[in-house]
This record gives structure tokens, sequence and C-alpha cells, in this order.
């Protein structure tokens, strides 16, 4: 069954991100990707492939552990920036323009997989949680991570409940989470769907991560820049959006007040092994909380 078809599914608003996306989320993210690859044993020689990629968060830090790394992404900026990164630094990633649905890859080729917030916006996601589990040979390990429900960040949820407001009667379309979720936003949809997809030993566990802004507007700013569905409703509104974007933060200040802020970033990370043995049984799911 396909999941709901996310305007975040497609190459553009990530294409129009890409350089704030990596300026200001990069150094957030990278504290998700440290956990996942914390999980594996990711090391000289391993075979990684990083499916919607972005701006190589996970693949550089692979890469920098040893392994070697496939990196797939639709985005051609965002692949870009993983390209130049990884030039930077002399790491040999191999950066592929492709579809998480239908990855350009060989079966049974990968010992880890990762998706790490991207899978989650696949129109699709049965059919990416199964092109994980087919590139992976048998013992290999995947995790994908989604965010929690951002009841969880209070700061951050204000922010796009504010927006998600605004765009109602602005005119500015979709794209913000509707009432504070987002897909693969509940522990059970996340075991369902890697287990149904062939995966044993599925868990899933919470981390976070957090950034610390010196005011509101700063928060708000960064946000404005750096998020996907704040700047493609941007492009959207054209000459409307200096309103939008004060009305933003003058109705985020009415609630929080102007001073220092913390966004809490709150994110499953779901895991699971291809089993070695193609006619083992799955085991029972759990969810676990770190």
């Amino acid at each position: 069954m396909s999941s709901t078809a996310s305007p975040l599914a497609a190459p553009e608003p990530w294409d129009l991100v890409a350089p704030e996306y990596v300026r200001e989320l990069l150094p957030v993210f990278e504290n998700f990707a440290r956990d996942a690859l914390s999980r594996m044993a990711v090391g000289p020689g391993s075979r990684v492939v990083d499916v919607a990629a972005g701006p190589g968060t996970l693949s550089l830090l692979a890469a920098r552990q040893g392994a070697r790394v496939t990196a797939v992404d639709f985005a051609p900026q965002m692949l870009s920036a993983l390209r130049e990164r990884a030039t930077a630094e002399g790491l040999d990633i191999e950066a592929l323009a492709g579809d998480g649905m239908a990855l350009p890859l060989p079966d049974q080729a990968f010992d880890a997989a990762f998706s790490l917030f991207g899978l989650m916006f696949f129109p699709d996601r049965p059919r990416g949680f199964r092109e994980l589990h087919r590139v992976l040979a048998p013992g290999g390990r995947a995790i994908v991570s989604s965010w929690l429900p951002l009841e969880h960040s209070p700061a951050m949820n204000t922010v796009y409940q504010s927006f998600a407001e605004l765009m109602t009667g602005g005119g500015g379309g979709g794209g913000a989470p509707r009432d504070g979720m987002m897909p693969l936003s509940d522990r059970e949809t996340c075991l369902r769907e890697m287990a149904s997809a062939g995966f044993d030993e599925v868990a899933v566990y919470e981390t976070t991560a957090r950034a610390e802004y010196p005011s509101t507007a700063a928060m708000v700013d960064s946000m404005i820049r750096a998020s996907a569905p704040v700047v493609l409703a941007r492009k959207a509104l054209g000459e409307k959006w200096p309103s939008i974007q004060q009305a933003l933060l003058e109705k985020v200040s009415t609630v929080l007040g102007p001073g220092p802020q913390v966004g809490l970033f709150n994110a499953y990370l779901t895991t699971g092994i291809r089993h070695p043995s193609a006619a083992s049984k799955n085991r029972h799911p759990t969810a676990d909380k770190r």
C-alpha cells in the first residue's frame, strides 16, 4: 500500500534549501548520523549505502571511518554539496543520482544501509524499505530515521504551528507539518513497516539533538532559511513572503518571548537486520527507549 505523498517527496525543495541546510542543520544532523553509525559495525572496508543522502551528513562520517560508501539522492544540489565536501576532504564516495524506491544498485551488495530523514518522505515507503532490504547482504543491518511528533519540541512546534496557520490563511499551499505530525512519527508504524519489508530483530530507539539560538528572531530566521517546507512556501508566495515572514516572527515571539531559545530535534532510529537465512521467521519487533 502506498504512503501519502508529501510535498517533500520531490527534488525541488531540497535543491532550494541545500546551501542553508548545510550551513544551519548539518551540525545538528551529524549527531543523528553518529548515533546511527555507532549502532552498526561500520569500519574500514565496510560496504555502506546512504539512501536520500542529502549533502552527505552520514556518508562523510562513514567514509572517515574507512567505509566504502555509496550515496544516493534525487536532488542535484544536494549531490553537488556532497561531492564538493567529499572532494575537499579527499574522501572517495560514490555519489549517484537515483530514486530510493528503485535503487540503481545490485542485490545484496552492502553490509549496512541507512536512510536518515529521507525514506520517511517517500511516496511509497514500503517500497523504500524493501529496497533497503534488497541491497543488503545476508546479516546486513539497516537504520531508518524519522521525527517524533513536534509536541516533544515546544519551541519548534510553536514555529511550525504558527507557520501552518499563516499558510492556511495566506494561500501559500501545504508543506508544514499538520498537527505536529510527520510521516513515520509513531513507533508502531516504524516497527510494522520495517518488519513488513522482511527485516528481523526490528527495534526503535529515541535520540535527541539540540540547537541553541541567541533569540527567538535567530531561531525563526534559521528555520526560514534551512527548513525545506518553509523555503518551498517562500518560493510559492513570492512578493507576499516578507509580510508572512514578519507575521511569523510576531506570532512566535508572542508565545515564546524574544529571548534565547533551544530547539530540540527528537528522532526515532528504526533498526533491522536482513537475516542470514532467507527462510528465517521474523522475530516479534520490539520498541526500546534509549
